[in-house]
């Protein structure tokens, strides 16, 4: 009985009868599908560049674009800065630059200020780094000097002070 279950069993008939069915749907797009008529015409033998060129493996080319638009864009971006090339060229050099050298000269008024600024700074701050270091020198001799005698005092207990 448990034999006939397995054989009968509707989840596997139902999974066979669908690879079954995905099996005769390739057989027949893949025996009577288009590839056939996609073949080109004509003696199979002939070495014909013209035809070989022109049609290939495929009769269409994917190559063949209609930049029509684009070559005019381009002409006209060509002749759009030839224009301003040639306006540029009749005027002086200020009037060409104008704002652009104004506003270089501005910056470098500016970035002057800035360094003339960084160095009053810099001549602040080594001199207060000048009496900070002498002042931590006197306080490191004296710190010798008291370190010096206490270690004497140490050694030499038994020894008068002159």
């Amino acid at each position: 009985m448990q034999t006939l279950k397995r054989i009968f069993n509707p989840n596997a008939l139902r999974q066979w009868i669908v690879v079954f069915l995905a099996g005769l749907v390739v057989l027949t797009t893949t025996a009577c599908g288009t590839a056939q008529a996609a073949l080109p015409t004509g003696n199979s033998g002939s070495n014909n560049p013209a035809t070989a060129d022109s049609e290939g493996m495929y009769p269409h080319k994917d190559t063949d674009m209609d930049t029509s638009g684009a070559d005019a864009k381009a002409d006209r971006m060509i002749r759009q800065a030839e224009q301003r090339i040639q306006d540029n060229i009749d005027k002086p050099i200020p009037q060409r630059y104008g704002d652009a050298a104004k506003d270089v000269g501005q910056s470098a008024k500016e970035t002057a200020k800035d360094v003339g600024q960084s160095a009053k700074e810099a001549v602040k701050n080594i001199g207060k780094s000048t009496q900070r270091a002498a002042d931590n020198a006197g306080e490191n001799a004296r710190g010798m000097v008291n370190g010096a005698a206490d270690t004497v005092d140490r050694l030499a207990p038994n020894q008068p002070n002159s």
